[in-house]
């Protein structure tokens, strides 16, 4: 049982593949042509520089800074009319939000385009904590935002935390924090062998059942 939660964003709370994929591609297609097969096959879900340097097949290379730039613009541009809510979220957060579960958000989105979506979807409110890559000078990973969200609030010490990508499973794992795979997201295809998981959901509502 649990009266809080920690959730990924991209791929388990919003469906929002088409907008980043169409910026990668649209990106690579005008920096890095010979690139575009690389792009077609990026994860959503791990942060933006590291997937650019997978794209551009060097963690070194020259453009990364202006493909970041450049993508931050097209996406931030076009972002709400490509972002939805996966089935029942909304549903589902409101009854827990109303039963008086804490909730919490970490993603490796940016903070200001989380924001901006959160408002959109009237989602604001439901969230005690807003965690991203950039929340801070130093870029985080995942297990660094669960520790600063249980840091702020110790009523997210035992939280769930409820993501769809491999990265997210070992980010709860470090934190010895239960993860939930939402089997629904991004992560199908991935290797899932080193990543302990509490429980697998395959429709968001299945939370319900946990609290």
């Amino acid at each position: 049982m649990s009266k809080a939660w920690i959730f990924d964003f991209d791929g388990t709370l919003v469906y929002s593949e088409a907008a980043i994929t169409q910026c990668f591609q649209r990106i690579t297609q005008k920096l890095a042509p010979h690139r575009l097969g690389a792009a077609k096959q990026v994860l959503i879900g791990p942060p933006l520089r590291q997937t650019v340097a997978e794209i551009l097949g060097d963690p070194e290379h020259p453009l990364i800074d202006e493909f970041v730039s450049a993508f931050i613009e097209m996406h931030d541009d076009d972002v709400l009319n490509h972002t939805t809510a996966y089935p029942s979220v909304h549903e589902t957060l409101t009854h827990l939000y109303n039963h008086g579960q804490k909730m919490a958000i970490a993603t490796n989105k940016r903070l200001a385009t989380t924001i901006k979506i959160l408002r959109h979807l009237h989602w604001d409110p439901f969230f005690t904590s807003v965690e991203c890559s950039d929340s801070e000078v130093i870029m985080r990973d995942k297990h660094q935002m669960i520790k600063t969200i249980i840091k702020k609030d110790n009523d997210f010490k035992g939280a769930y935390f409820v993501g769809d990508t491999v990265g997210d499973g070992l980010s709860a794992n470090k934190s010895h924090t239960p993860f939930i795979k939402a089997s629904y997201g991004y992560g199908q295809a991935q290797d899932w062998s080193k990543v302990n998981i509490h429980q697998e959901i395959n429709h968001f509502s299945e939370v319900l059942e946990l609290i």
